[in-house]
């Protein structure tokens, strides 16, 4: 049986469902709940959070993939307290997003490993929680050095566990492409990455040189205000399907901050859970990590040991949204 690892436990691949593949149930922007919890309505937080799963839940959401980081505010208990009371599943991840701790800066690339692989492997924090995916983040300007050694932790993480990696890159600047170098020198599993924001970038000669290395592409941010509009984000997904690369179903993401204590209304939703384009007959999905006793492939169409690199004629393109 393929299993997946969940806020409340393994569960069968079969029951995840409907699944989001990018989201955040709560983004907390480092340790300001931690160090700061007067300013905080923790207790309306995890009620709007419950609400808002719950109407995902009745929309027809079974699953959604969560990849906040601790440089996020990643807070698994209170992701599992909500995934408990809305019955939605929830994925959580291991990682580093944009804003990498010094205690990170130098590491041991092993021991950046290391970390990911326990959170994996054994749980995150004090918690039995695992991680089913690991986050990376490169932004404006590139790949930083102190960005560099978490994609290779990450990478060599992959490479243990099968776990699969999610990123975050600046499509202007074409970051994925150094990403992508970055995990090819480690050798990494390439039909376990996406390279996240692409639809930032209406280059389809760019995004088509990514994809041929074997990685996925997440083509999100469908509903964000910054440039390339929704009109030239289709034309250039467009372009990548006439080219033989195949469409998918669409992820469009929340990120909710903690209710300020005392405020009124201050949760504003990017957008609404379990918005989504009509997908094929059969989406392809990513998967998160499954039980090191029969590792998934990218694909939950696909059989398990089905080969899964990227190439034209087979589904290639996985719609996330993310921060």
């Amino acid at each position: 049986m393929l299993t997946i690892e969940t806020a409340l436990g393994p569960i069968d691949a079969a029951k995840l469902g409907a699944t989001l593949s990018h989201e955040h149930v709560l983004v907390g922007m480092g340790e300001d709940i931690a160090h700061y919890p007067w300013r905080y309505d923790m207790t309306a937080t995890r009620l709007q959070s419950i609400k808002e799963l719950s109407e995902a839940k009745a929309g027809g959401i079974d699953s959604l993939i969560d990849l906040t980081t601790p440089d996020l505010g990643r807070d698994v208990e209170f992701i599992r307290d909500v995934s408990a009371a809305s019955g939605v599943n929830v994925i959580v991840a291991t990682g580093i997003w944009r804003d990498v701790p010094r205690s990170f800066w130098m590491r041991d690339i092993d021991e950046i490993a290391d970390i990911f692989v326990r959170e994996i492997e054994v749980g995150i924090g004090e918690t039995t929680i695992k991680a089913g995916c690991i986050k990376v983040a490169s932004d404006m300007g590139g790949v930083t050095p102190e960005a560099e050694r978490i994609l290779r932790g990450a990478a060599r993480a992959c490479r243990r566990t099968g776990c699969p990696i999610s990123t975050h890159q600046w499509a202007p600047e074409e970051v994925g492409r150094r990403q992508v170098e970055v995990f090819l020198e480690e050798g990494a599993p390439m039909d376990r990455i996406a390279i996240g924001h692409s639809a930032d970038s209406t280059d389809a000669d760019y995004l088509e040189e990514l994809l041929r290395t074997g990685v996925y592409l997440s083509m999100d941010r469908y509903r964000s205000s910054r440039p390339p509009q929704l009109e030239q984000r289709n034309t250039t997904l467009k372009v990548l399907i006439d080219r033989g690369w195949a469409q998918s179903s669409c992820s469009v993401t929340t990120t909710p901050p903690p209710r300020s204590s005392g405020a009124r209304n201050v949760h504003q939703p990017q957008a609404r859970l379990g918005t989504s384009s009509a997908p094929p007959s059969r989406p392809r999905r990513w998967s998160p990590r499954a039980s090191p006793e029969e590792p998934s492939t990218s694909c939950s169409a696909m059989s398990p040991g089905t080969s899964s690199r990227a190439r034209p004629g087979r589904s290639a393109l996985a719609w996330r949204c993310e921060i």
